[in-house]
């Protein structure tokens, strides 16, 4: 059994791209080697992320995001045991100049959206963040951290 898990935060700081792209470039290496996969959404301020994967290194990880001073108002949406991982890798999606090249592990999801016939609740909550990112993280029914 893998755990997923979703949570949604502001940024207490603004992400540039180039802020953006070290953030993907870091959490890429980190999580591969976690054997972490999933897809992180920042826009307009505000953070998504499914993560799936061991158990252990899942819930470490959470704790993580819940203590980097660069998260605020963290909220846990979902959080659920998988027989399969939705994601093959890690990824990371962001509004990017279109005119430069995305890097490695940019992900299309918020210009092309989501193709995936999966209706996981996990899922559907990427979906609605692509559409409502300025919403409060208690928008989506998230109303507690895990400590």
């Amino acid at each position: 059994m893998l755990q997923s898990l979703v949570y949604m935060s502001s940024a207490t700081q603004p992400f540039d791209d180039a802020a953006l792209d070290e953030v993907l470039a870091y959490s890429r290496e980190r999580n591969t080697a976690d054997g972490l996969t999933g897809m992180l959404v920042h826009r307009s301020g505000r953070f998504m992320q499914l993560l799936e994967g061991p158990h252990d290194a899942v819930i470490s990880t959470y704790g993580r995001i819940v203590a980097d001073p660069r998260h605020d108002e963290v909220r846990l949406l979902v959080e659920e045991s998988i027989h399969t991982r939705r994601f093959p890798e890690w990824t990371m999606a962001f509004d990017r100049d279109e005119q430069v090249e995305p890097p490695e592990g940019f992900n299309e999801f918020l210009t092309s959206g989501d193709v995936s016939a999966d209706a996981s609740r996990a899922r559907e909550l990427l979906r609605w963040f692509r559409n409502h990112p300025m919403a409060a993280p208690t928008a989506s029914l998230g109303k507690h951290r895990r400590d």
